[in-house]
């Protein structure tokens, strides 16, 4: 996969933070951001699948006020940063 340069800006201490990560997994920062990047995609993917899904079967089934506003209060909480893989040491 082909990569490309790019600058960004973050705050010293989010830069420490992301570095000590990035260190305790064993990856470079580029890798370990990369690696976030693709999580935080594939979990979007994972949401966009199950909101497909609950307006395609959903309509079968009624939800209380309060199950459908704690669903949508899961779905809009900001997502929480995964963790990647940690790699094996040669």
């Amino acid at each position: 996969m082909a990569t490309l340069k790019t600058s960004i800006a973050l705050s010293r201490e989010e830069l420490s933070v992301a570095k000590k990560a990035a260190e305790a997994q064993g990856l470079s920062l580029s890798a370990f951001l990369s690696s976030l990047v693709r999580e935080h995609a594939a979990q979007e993917a994972r949401f966009e699948a199950m909101d497909h899904y609950l307006q395609r079967f959903a309509p079968r089934f009624r939800l209380s006020e309060r199950a459908r506003a704690a669903v949508e209060a899961e779905w809009s909480a900001p997502l929480k940063p995964i963790r990647p893989k940690r790699r094996r040491a040669a």
